[in-house]
């Protein structure tokens, strides 16, 4: 994992590329669909983050009482993804699209613009130059898609299950399935797919 330093302050670079990451997102979503992101895109990434760092106080109660301010330092883990996705995807199913209907057109090119800016991020910054290029080109392959297609929902959903077909070949190519990344981008993913299929059933009624 690669780290960098501002003075006494250490920032682990996934951290750095997930922040960049839900910027640049917003801003391709400004410029090229002429849309601001809503706040459950927001919410979503706040959440995910506070429930990630604060489960380590309950994956490692006795070390967070022995030590507090490790809880600043360290996070859940694995175990504290889970935990935030599960989190995460109950805001979203049962809350968020209560209150913002725009993430039923929102939610798919949304994620992808996050994941394929984190991707092409963290890997510049840890010098995989190939894996960084790659996901260069299938963003803006999936950027001239997106608008060519972004008035046809039947033919953007088929569009969807392409990009994360490709998105899993190239995770398999570089890590593994069963990798935290290969993980998150599935569970997401499906979550995106059930807004996707609750919406077609919302407009049908």
């Amino acid at each position: 994992m690669t780290y960098f330093h501002f003075g006494n302050l250490t920032i682990p670079g996934e951290w750095m590329a997930a922040i960049l990451a839900i910027i640049l997102g917003s801003l391709l979503n400004k410029l090229l669909l002429r849309r601001t992101a809503t706040d459950w895109y927001w919410n979503s990434f706040f959440l995910y983050v506070l429930v990630w760092k604060s489960s380590y106080i309950l994956i490692n109660p006795k070390m967070f009482l022995n030590m507090p301010f490790s809880a600043i330092y360290f996070d859940g883990g694995t175990k504290g993804h889970l935990l935030a996705l599960i989190i995460v995807s109950i805001y979203l199913l049962f809350f968020a699209v209560k209150k913002y209907i725009s993430i039923y057109e929102e939610s798919a090119q949304m994620f992808l613009f996050y994941f394929f800016c984190y991707e092409i991020i963290i890997n510049s910054l840890e010098k995989n130059i190939v894996e960084s290029f790659i996901h260069l080109i299938l963003l803006l392959s999936f950027l001239f898609i997106l608008i060519s297609f972004k008035k046809k929902q039947k033919a953007w959903i088929q569009v969807f299950l392409m990009v994360m077909l490709i998105e899993l070949l190239m995770i398999s190519l570089f890590d593994t399935l069963l990798s935290l990344e290969g993980l998150i981008f599935s569970w997401i993913g499906i979550i995106v797919l059930l807004l996707s299929n609750r919406n077609a059933r919302r407009t049908r009624n």
